[in-house]
């Protein structure tokens, strides 16, 4: 972090420094870099916030996921439940040598996983996107260097073959958007629960049927050329405070009342599929 930088000044300058691969999500025309944000060549400005993100996207909000479960979803990410993918996702990016990649989240939230990443990433351009605005202003908090964005995923922002990593952690995907903003030796690196995941937050939770990924994945491997598929599997300890921290962080439990004492434990079962589109 720059000292005496203002995170919307220092956010700028990585704009700025970046400004080819962005395009208009209006008229779809590359932006030149204006004082405290970006304007295309039809005059369509966007302006900079304070906090240091960038708003692109143009429509109403409307997401599932609140200030709450963002805030759940960071204590727990801080409290290292999910340091083993990232592990695994640093090792496949830094398996593909690239030099200096553009590195998309598509769907990153409130940033936790982004910035952790970046801790073990340094030789690389980060990029979140989120549709929520509250979610991209919590990433803000965040010193690292990254690019953090409001935009939509069915409309990302980017210009044609400017991106060579997409990741969709456990959120939404698009694949029509993704391989037209992969550049044609771009990796996606998709990770999808299994279906032991959070198993015992399931277990306690009424009128949830057993989870299957099989329809998820079958949509993925019509659009995605899978290289590589990774099972993660292993369990975190569970205190009072992380588990009320870990119900309130999954959509599974809005509008549904937990039953039951805390488990000792709680299972994390993941899939993680890297390949190229198809």
């Amino acid at each position: 972090m720059n000292e005496g930088v203002s995170k919307k000044e220092q956010a700028s300058q990585r704009f700025s420094a970046n400004i080819g691969v962005f395009r208009c999500p209006i008229c779809g025309d590359g932006f030149v870099a204006n004082t405290g944000g970006v304007r295309c060549s039809h005059n369509h400005s966007f302006d900079l916030a304070r906090k240091g993100y960038l708003s692109l996207f143009t429509g109403p909000q409307a997401t599932q996921y609140d200030k709450d479960l963002f805030l759940a979803r960071r204590e727990v990410f801080a409290a290292g439940v999910y340091d083993p993918l990232v592990r695994e996702i640093v090792d496949l990016v830094n398996a593909l040598n690239l030099e200096k990649p553009l590195v998309l989240d598509a769907g990153c939230g409130e940033g936790s996983f982004l910035a952790r990443f970046h801790e073990c990433v340094r030789d690389a351009n980060l990029l979140g996107i989120d549709i929520s605005r509250d979610g991209i202003e919590l990433a803000t908090s965040y010193h690292e260097a990254v690019m953090w964005c409001v935009a939509d995923i069915t409309r990302l922002p980017l210009r044609s073959k400017s991106t060579d990593v997409v990741l969709s952690i456990l959120s939404p995907a698009n694949y029509r958007e993704f391989q037209r903003v992969l550049k044609p030796s771009g990796v996606v690196i998709k990770v999808l629960p299994g279906e032991d995941y959070l198993r015992e937050i399931r277990q306690r939770l009424g009128g949830i049927a057993p989870y299957s990924n099989d329809e998820v994945l079958a949509k993925l491997e019509d659009s995605v050329d899978v290289h590589q598929k990774s099972p993660l599997h292993y369990k975190v300890d569970v205190t009072p405070k992380f588990w009320k921290a870990m119900v309130q962080m999954t959509p599974l439990s809005k509008h549904r009342e937990v039953v039951g004492e805390p488990p000792e434990s709680l299972t994390i079962d993941l899939q993680i599929i890297q390949g190229a589109m198809v």
